[in-house]
């Protein structure tokens, strides 16, 4: 294959972008907007949407690369990838990130990042070659219909699971962290990877008394409880919340946190008696600081059946999967 050509998309390519995810998706694609041309453009017009496209000899858009941006967010994900399937093995996604890793620092962004699917290992072999480490792994995120319709699953019978990986497309500046001890190690891997400079905070109680927080749950059965401050009431507020979560339906739970709070050890303690295991980490998610994660899943999963590609993402596969049994032992 002569090598193909990444650019910008113009509005008249949006109901090619639709037919690239309709053959390989089929109608189901958790980010719907793509099989509308007007709401796709709509998003694009907005900057909620940055994309790039390959394309073909004749002009014709073979693939599709975007980053997806929250109003004001430092960082954006490296989402709504397709490439036509006579087109795959020739390091087109590659090729868009590269191109969508120029376009984000002129939007202001300091990094980007992705959550490759596991049941096969063709976008972490992409993130891989573009130089984006995994900093989390995401059990159980998704349904089980939430794949692209021509490839085998190997994890059929459960949810399916994400790693997500993450490069900084600025220099990074230096962190000073909150680490629980069961997790600094880790932590501490996952931040040399990232090529980020860290010191690790003496161990200190929650500031405030109280907390402040949000949770929600989608109609995917995920839900995500975030706190922007950890306060001494933390571990009833997580307890209430996760009972709120399930009673409406959520199976996979997300706990977030600033990594500098001091209560971080605190409501690490807290959770885990909850259930929760470590998840891993999201830089520059709360306004270009990070989040410390904690996850908790309510269904069988087994880890042994994701495809993973890299010996990091094995490793800490491994260690998520041991401390997810620790904690149900809590």
């Amino acid at each position: 294959m002569p090598d193909a050509r990444i650019d910008l998309p113009k509005q008249g390519d949006a109901p090619a972008i639709a037919r690239c995810f309709t053959e390989v998706y089929g109608d189901r694609y958790v980010h719907a907007e793509v099989f509308c041309p007007d709401r796709y453009w709509a998003k694009v017009e907005s900057g909620e949407v940055i994309p790039v496209v390959a394309r073909d000899d004749d002009g014709a858009v073979i693939g599709h690369l975007a980053l997806e941006r929250e109003p004001g967010s430092l960082v954006a994900e490296r989402g709504e990838a397709v490439v036509l399937p006579a087109y795959r093995g020739h390091h087109l996604l590659e090729q868009m990130t590269e191109r969508l890793s120029v376009e984000a620092p002129r939007r202001g962004l300091h990094g980007i990042y992705a959550e490759p699917l596991t049941i096969h290992t063709f976008s972490q072999r992409n993130d891989e070659r573009a130089g984006m480490p995994v900093c989390a792994v995401l059990l159980g995120v998704n349904p089980e219909s939430f794949r692209p319709k021509d490839i085998a699953c190997p994890t059929a019978g459960q949810r399916q699971s994400y790693l997500r990986t993450f490069r900084f497309v600025q220099p990074p500046a230096a962190r000073k962290i909150e680490a629980p001890a069961p997790y600094r190690d880790v932590m501490l891997d996952i931040y040399a990877r990232l090529g980020v400079p860290v010191s690790v905070a003496d161990v200190s109680a929650p500031a405030s008394p109280q907390s402040r927080m949000s949770a929600k749950v989608n109609d995917r059965g995920y839900g995500t409880i975030r706190f922007a401050q950890i306060g001494r009431d933390c571990a009833s507020a997580v307890e209430q919340s996760l009972r709120d979560m399930r009673g409406a339906g959520a199976s996979s739970v997300q706990l977030a946190a600033p990594v500098g709070d001091p209560g971080v050890p605190h409501l690490t303690n807290a959770a885990r008696a909850l259930g929760f295991f470590f998840c891993g980490l999201a830089p520059g998610f709360a306004d270009g600081d990070d989040l410390f994660l904690l996850q908790r899943l309510d269904e069988p999963l087994d880890t042994g059946k994701l495809q993973l590609f890299t010996d990091q993402a094995k490793e800490l596969v491994a260690f998520v999967e041991r401390d997810r049994r620790a904690t149900a032992q809590v």
